[in-house]
């Protein structure tokens, strides 16, 4: 292997030693081997500190760094600091790689030297395709004259993940200092996507489940915390920003893409187990925060209906109708998902 490895696979690690062994095992079997994976043990407090220190002393690709907990966005600037490859692919502790991601990866590297590659994942061991994540467009090589088609992918909310990206380590924003965010539990991966993505100038999209996402029970809709509004208003900023920066198209999507989001949050609000008052509470904090954000507005008539009249009872303040529309819909959606099987 070069001095210099064409990928760095970083993998913050916390805590995941009932999956860890899948998720190494799937970088070992990489059909691809000119890499190095920097293993980031972010103060695991079970075994998957030793387990990464017995994987790196007997795979010399591997490099381990241990420090006291920082959260997952912390770890993962730890591991990209770290980083000497030429290409930065990002792997959850808990997830895997397919087996020739990375042969497949380098493969349209060679062929168009794209900076950013972007691929589709899988909610199933065996790499079964999951269509949402497929982008609505045709896999190939995007020059910079139409590289707007990934921004505007990302200012409607789709990719945004880290771990389906692959990019040049020379454009991400590598010296920010995150510590800020220290803490950041809901939406760091959009906010370390956005300075990548503006960054670039040209990308591919590789049409193929090249990951394996792990679905994750803590996501529930009945998990919201409070935090989570100002975790996402964070990310949401700096999306609008972003966007705004890249042009009113650009925005206008993003100011949809942004109160999408504040109906997730609302939907998980309203299965929580808060009582009411709270739930009142956090309701006039996320209007509050729409309005101040400039996320109210005509563009409102583009969402789609059963998520135009949750924002418009938000904005109006009509908490209750904001509760009853939320259940009435999720009704709805569940008898439209029965009669389909």
């Amino acid at each position: 292997m070069s001095n210099k490895p064409r990928f760095s696979i970083v993998a913050p690690v916390y805590n995941t030693s009932a999956f860890l062994s899948e998720c190494l095992d799937s970088v070992e079997k990489q059909t691809y081997r000119n890499f190095e994976l920097v293993l980031v043990d972010d103060g695991s407090t079970d075994n998957s500190g030793k387990m990464c220190d017995e994987f790196a002393a007997q795979h010399a690709y591997a490099r381990v760094i241990h420090q006291e907990n920082q959260g997952l966005l912390l770890a993962r600037r730890v591991g990209l600091q770290a980083a000497r490859g030429e290409y930065i692919v990002t792997l959850d502790s808990d997830d895997m790689l397919r087996t020739d991601a990375l042969e497949l990866l380098s493969a349209e590297i060679d062929a168009n030297h794209p900076d950013i590659l972007t691929f589709t994942f899988s909610r199933a061991t065996s790499f079964a395709l999951f269509s949402p994540s497929r982008l609505s467009m045709p896999a190939g090589y995007y020059a910079a004259d139409q590289y707007g088609l990934l921004k505007m992918q990302i200012c409607k909310g789709r990719h945004n993940n880290l771990w389906s990206k692959c990019y040049r380590r020379a454009i991400a924003d590598v010296k920010a200092d995150y510590t800020p965010f220290r803490g950041l539990t809901h939406a760091e991966d959009l906010l370390q996507v956005l300075p990548i993505i503006d960054g670039g100038k040209t990308f591919s999209y590789v049409d193929e489940p090249l990951y394996y996402y792990r679905p994750n029970p803590g996501s529930a809709t009945g998990s919201y915390k409070p935090r989570q509004l100002k975790d996402l208003s964070v990310a949401l900023d700096a999306l609008i920003r972003y966007a705004s920066s890249w042009g009113y198209s650009y925005l206008q999507e993003a100011r949809k893409s942004a109160l999408l989001q504040l109906s997730y949050l609302l939907h998980m609000l309203v299965n929580s187990r808060l009582e009411n008052a709270m739930q009142v509470e956090q309701l006039e904090r996320m209007q509050t925060y729409a309005k101040k954000a400039g996320l109210f507005g005509s563009w409102e008539h583009d969402l789609r209906l059963d998520k135009r009249l949750e924002i418009e009872a938000l904005e109006k303040g009509q908490w209750g109708r904001v509760v009853r529309r939320v259940r009435v819909f999720e009704l709805l959606k569940r008898v439209r998902d029965m009669r389909s099987k």
